[in-house]
């Protein structure tokens, strides 16, 4: 069976693995990997406008806020990437040995749902964050939320397709609320 992506993997690696044969690294954590890039751009962000001694000391508060989540749906969506990827590889094992498959597509559903809320979470400060950066950073901010709203987009697909067949998770009709209540969020 395939590697799970770690955390000391270099990115060419992943994306080679992600573009092979295997299914595994596969849209859900490309699509975790996306929200934490876009989450970097942000956090880029605060740290230039927490460097500039123009900013107010009011602002500075609010975006070390901003910093403060942005680095914490990074850090999760960082270690969405393996977990995508063990829940999607225990999914084809339940399917191959036709026991189980009710749990692992609740697992394989319940990881890309929380890509979406993270990648919610981070656009949502992105956009908060828009008034503070002007219009020399407002690319990287656009750009940021772009990868986050393209993070939200992937998952929120696998998610889906993990919510057809036979053999569902006792909880479909919470997992199809919650990912209704998701896109509404991220606009």
């Amino acid at each position: 069976m395939a590697q799970i992506p770690s955390s000391n993997w270099p990115l060419s690696r992943f994306v080679s693995r992600l573009a092979s044969a295997e299914p595994i690294p596969g849209g859900g954590s490309a699509a975790a990997l996306a929200g934490s890039l876009g989450c970097g751009l942000g956090r880029m962000v605060c740290r230039i406008l927490l460097s500039r001694s123009r900013t107010l000391a009011s602002a500075k508060v609010q975006i070390r806020r901003h910093l403060t989540e942005l680095e914490r749906c990074s850090r999760e969506l960082e270690q969405l990437i393996a977990e995508d990827a063990r829940v999607y590889q225990q999914l084809v094992r339940a399917f191959k040995s036709q026991r189980g498959i009710a749990g692992a597509r609740r697992r394989a559903t319940e990881t890309p749902i929380r890509i979406c809320e993270a990648a919610a979470r981070g656009a949502e400060v992105m956009k908060d964050l828009s008034p503070l950066a002007g219009s020399v950073l407002s690319s990287d901010l656009k750009a940021g939320r772009a990868l986050l709203k393209g993070a939200f987009g992937a998952a929120f697909v696998t998610a889906q397709i993990n919510l057809q067949g036979k053999e569902l998770p006792a909880n479909t009709a919470l997992f199809r609320r919650r990912l209704t209540q998701l896109r509404k969020r991220i606009g």
